[in-house]
Order: C-alpha cells, then structure tokens, then sequence
C-alpha cells in the first residue's frame, strides 16, 4: 500500500487554464472592438459639427413687367386746297392726308378727289432745303389731259385711257377754264357707282376707290 501515489491536482486543473485565457482573449476583443465603434461616431460627430450649414440658394429675382413707351403725339400738317401751294404746319394732332400733286388736304379718304392718285402723308411731303423743293417738285407727278387723272412719276401714257400724260404744273398752266365753269361747293350732285358714297359737285373722283363720279339724277 506504501506504493501508491495519490493523483496530482495539476492534472485536473490543467483542461481550465485555455478556456480562460479564451475567455479572456474574448472579452479583450469585444472592449477593443467597442472602444474602435466610439472613436468613429466620436469623429464623425466632429465632422459634422464642423461642417459650416450650406448657404440657402439664392431665389430667383422676379422680374418687373416692360415699361410701355410713351407715345408722342405726332404733329400734324394741314394744307388747304390752293392748286400747288405750300403746306402749313398745325400743331394739333390730326389724321389728314395730303394729294402730292394739286396737295389737297383730306380726312379719312385714300385717293384725291380731283385727280384720283393715292394720298400720302403730310410729312412725306415736308423737308429743308433745295433739295426738298425738288423733291415737291418730283413728287406733283404727272396728269392725263383728258380724263385729268393724277399718276406717280415714271409713267409715259394713261393706264386709264392710253393719253400722253404731262407735268402738274404743264397741265395746271394749260388746262382750259370757261368763265362760270367753277362748281360750287356744298352741294352733295355726285354719287359713286361702285361703293355709293355721295360727294360735292365740285369732286370727280370717288376718295375710296379712286372710281369716276356720276352726277346723281
């Protein structure tokens, strides 16, 4: 019996030792690994303290509605029928239109009643100078001695009737007057076939649409 050796406590013990240092080693990682997720929410609460707020953006500035022009009345320049003479600047607005041959002054009308060419309007007419005065000059235009239709310079012949047209002022020199052969005015004795507008006896073309005037019956 003197021979038996009892067993060593070093040998049940020895199977803990590993599993504590495992268990150790465990907890080691799980602080560290904690200790690494603080440290990153820590900097990135940092960065974004640190970060300025981004600046609004800029709103678009309304625009202000376009200002209207103001609109200057347009003088107006009145000629009262004389056969050829000047024009007379008024200072009054005004609508009138002006014969560039015999420069007769009408309202609401596009042709002449005496020679039937298209009106234009009185500043067309007007200028300084010599050379304005030729341009008047240039502007009478030309007029059938037969049926005393008005044309614009550059023609040769009536389109109306194939008569050989002349100057204004030849025509305005040559054309026959009978003593007593000058029709009064106001008195409405002429109508225009096509659109029927009345005129003064002394008118012998419609200022609508240039036609021949006929005598009302």
């Amino acid at each position: 019996m003197s021979g038996f050796v009892p067993p060593s406590t070093t040998v049940i013990g020895a199977p803990a030792e590993p599993l504590l240092i495992a268990v150790v080693g465990l907890l080691a990682l799980v602080i560290v690994g904690l200790a690494a997720v603080a440290l990153v929410l820590r900097r990135r609460t940092r960065t974004q303290v640190a970060e300025p707020p981004a600046a609004p953006a800029p709103q678009p500035v309304p625009s202000s509605p376009p200002v209207a022009p103001r609109v200057r009345p347009r003088p107006a320049h009145a000629h009262r029928s004389g056969g050829g003479g000047g024009l007379a600047v008024a200072t009054s607005t005004s609508n009138a239109m002006v014969c560039p041959t015999c420069r007769t002054e009408y309202h609401g009308l596009t042709y002449c009643t005496r020679d039937a060419r298209r009106l234009v309007l009185p500043e067309d007419m007007l200028g300084s100078g010599l050379g304005a005065m030729r341009s008047l000059g240039r502007s009478a235009g030309l007029v059938c001695m037969a049926c005393q239709r008005a044309y614009e310079p550059g023609l040769r012949s009536c389109p109306h009737d194939g008569n050989e047209l002349v100057p204004f002022p030849v025509y305005n020199a040559t054309r026959p007057r009978k003593r007593g052969s000058t029709e009064p005015t106001g008195v409405i004795a002429r109508i225009c076939p096509v659109c029927a507008t009345k005129y003064d006896l002394n008118a012998r073309f419609c200022g609508h649409d240039a036609g021949e005037l006929v005598v009302i019956n």
